[in-house]
């Protein structure tokens, strides 16, 4: 197919030397294309299957894409009816409202209560945003694959940063025509949708044409540009100057109310250890979305249905306040359980420690009675040869060098410390050190231990 192309379009001038240069180039692409494209093509035709559009008979699963925004999961209304009546369980179209500019959605619960999803495999897809963007997600309209939308909230703060930051129209327009883009925008942002819809994003959007048009009517028109800050970052005396040098308080003369409460959610989501010029841009663009919100209910009441509440830095909501207490009550309680669940693995830890350290004293005190028990029989010793020697010495004083018959030793059971009485036969000797014990107290120490007090070698069990 490429080399017919090829032949279509430079078979007539293929030999011109003025199309000489372009023709060698071209050739060199479809001399690198030609392999590829041809495998791709056996690929396919070994594949049909795979690449061929899916059969209105078809037993496999059809596919839709389950959109993801915080806590919310929801479906374009027009995909599910799509997959409902190719599965022959829907006979009315869901998608009724839908027009070419907007796309309404349906809740993933609603879908899997109302509707048979057995045949139906869904694909999360979770809503993506750059700091100032949202991706675009294509449209669910056969044959336009190459146009796209995105949510009516995020258009929302797309086209306010638009016109607040790039038209300045808030910075140009008169007190008499605050409102003038109000009756232009309750079209498009409905207050009265509580799902989640996508809008057109392409030039014939229509967000798009009342951007441009306020744009040829106040784009000519002046107005300050922000000041650029200095290193050292801006503080909240400076945000308030900076509303005041742009004329933002002759047209909203309460906008200094929010300065503090809005340059303290900057400060929190800064991207450097200071604030920079791009922060003070978010400043001075949300101290005027404030302004706006509380002017306009209708589009205070679209941001709050769209849960857009806490995207706007210092926006106070009462239906989020009045919606939430129980929330609130459920966020204070997992904060308690998650300090009390800390406090118990420090208690945890601390007894863990503690143990250890009874076991290593345990070991200590045992080790101290061996020690001791074995620094008796030693004193014991010593006091037999001392006296041994005494004995020794007299005799060779007196001049007798017989061995010396001395008086029997006294022995104490090392257990209680008690001397046995010659004679006595209830003892238990160690077959390692020889060292006796009194019966009973032997008995009493095995209950404890293994070992001999004297020598740790092993007692005879009784």
């Amino acid at each position: 197919m490429l080399h017919k192309i090829f032949i279509e379009v430079f078979g007539e001038n293929i030999h011109s030397s003025q199309s000489r240069a372009k023709t060698e180039g071209v050739a060199s692409f479809y001399l690198a294309c030609s392999l590829p494209v041809k495998v791709l093509g056996t690929i396919i035709d070994e594949n049909l299957e795979m690449f061929s559009p899916r059969h209105k008979n078809s037993n496999e699963p059809i596919t839709l894409r389950v959109f993801e925004d915080g806590d919310q999961q929801f479906l374009m209304r027009s995909e599910v009816s799509n997959a409902l009546i190719a599965s022959s369980t829907l006979n009315k179209r869901l998608d009724s409202e839908d027009d070419k500019y907007e796309f309404h959605t349906i809740s993933l619960e609603e879908i899997q209560k109302n509707f048979d999803t057995k045949n139906i495999e869904f694909i999360h897809y979770p809503i993506l945003r750059a700091k100032h963007r949202a991706n675009p997600i294509s449209i669910p309209i056969p044959g336009k694959s190459d146009e796209f939308c995105i949510l009516a909230i995020d258009t929302f703060f797309q086209y306010f940063k638009e016109l607040i930051l790039g038209v300045q129209y808030y910075q140009k327009v008169d007190g008499d025509n605050i409102n003038a883009i109000f009756p232009a925008l309750k079209t498009i942002f409905k207050s009265d949708c509580t799902t989640p819809y996508f809008l057109f994003i392409g030039d014939r959007g229509a967000v798009r044409r009342v951007v441009i048009s306020f744009f040829e009517n106040f784009g000519g028109a002046s107005a300050k540009e922000l000041r650029k800050v200095e290193t050292d970052g801006f503080t909240v005396p400076f945000l308030k100057n900076e509303l005041a040098y742009l004329g933002l308080t002759t047209t909203f003369p309460e906008i200094l109310d929010y300065a503090e409460v809005v340059y303290a959610e900057v400060d929190k989501h800064k991207k450097e250890s200071v604030l920079r010029t791009c922060d003070l841009f978010d400043a001075v663009e949300h101290c005027q979305l404030n302004c706006v919100l509380e002017r306009l209910p209708e589009l205070k009441k679209f941001v709050h249905s769209q849960k857009g509440c806490h995207r706007v830095y210092g926006f106070k909501c009462e239906d989020c306040n009045s919606e939430n207490p129980e929330n609130q009550e459920d966020q204070k309680l997992s904060i308690l359980e998650k300090e009390i669940a800390d406090l118990k693995m420090s208690y945890q830890k601390v007894l863990e420690e503690n143990q250890q350290k009874t076991l290593e004293n345990q070991e200590l005190q045992q080790k101290n009675l061996r020690l001791s028990v074995k620094n008796e029989s030693n004193e014991v010793q010593i006091k037999q040869l001392t006296e041994k020697l005494t004995h020794s010495k007299l005799a060779i004083d007196d001049g007798n060098y017989s061995i010396p018959c001395t008086s029997q030793l006294k022995i104490q059971c090392l257990i209680c410390e008690k001397p046995i009485p010659p004679g006595h036969d209830q003892i238990i000797k160690c077959p390692m050190c020889k060292r006796r014990f009194h019966s009973k107290c032997a008995i009493n120490w095995l209950k404890e231990h293994q070992q001999c007090p004297a020598c740790n070698g092993e007692l005879p069990k009784f």
